[in-house]
């Protein structure tokens, strides 16, 4: 009887461990929310599709560009202020 009532503890205790570890993960990404695409100003492209001429460049998102490759439109950008 003794047995009996220490394998259902131990059954009970493990049980419960598992149920707890496995309930304490933390869900993926579900309440955050989903972050929007920044779209540039309207005049803010056509500055840029002026710099891929200017530049001898392919036509590319400014996201989908190389961090040197942005840095150089943001160097560019801000010697040529009074483009519109």
């Amino acid at each position: 009887m003794l047995v009996r009532k220490s394998c259902l503890c131990f059954f009970a205790a493990l049980l419960a461990t598992s149920v707890l570890t496995t309930g304490c993960q933390p869900a993926q990404n579900s309440s955050q929310p989903v972050q929007p695409v920044a779209q540039p100003a309207p005049n803010e492209t056509v500055i840029y599709n002026k710099w891929e001429v200017e530049t001898h460049r392919d036509h590319k998102e400014i996201n989908q560009r190389t961090a040197d490759e942005q840095k150089e439109y943001r160097d560019w950008r801000g010697k040529h202020p009074d483009n519109h």
